[in-house]
């Protein structure tokens, strides 16, 4: 990020240096035998990773398409809903 220019690289990594802090902390705590803190932060990152993809991770894919290729990148995105049958109707 740094290497390119990326216009957000300083909010990017802030980002992801928050989350390495919280792991070192929790893992900290884990090694006391509090594993419910591991619990939370893992449904924590469930939480936070989906938005940080959607948009930290999709600028910079955008920012580094563009400055080796020329353009953006190609986004795919997929509605998956479920085909199998209720229990009770089998």
């Amino acid at each position: 990020m740094l290497e390119s220019d990326f216009p957000a690289s300083e909010c990017h990594i802030n980002e992801h240096a928050a989350v390495l802090k919280s792991i070192h902390e929790v893992k900290q705590q884990l090694a006391i035998g509090n594993v419910a803190v591991c619990r939370q932060l893992g449904n924590e990152l469930a939480a936070w990773f989906p938005g940080h993809a959607d948009y930290l991770d999709s600028a910079l894919a955008h920012w580094m398409c563009k400055r080796t290729l020329g353009g953006k990148p190609v986004i795919l995105r997929r509605n998956i809903k479920s085909t199998e049958l209720p229990i009770d109707s089998v």
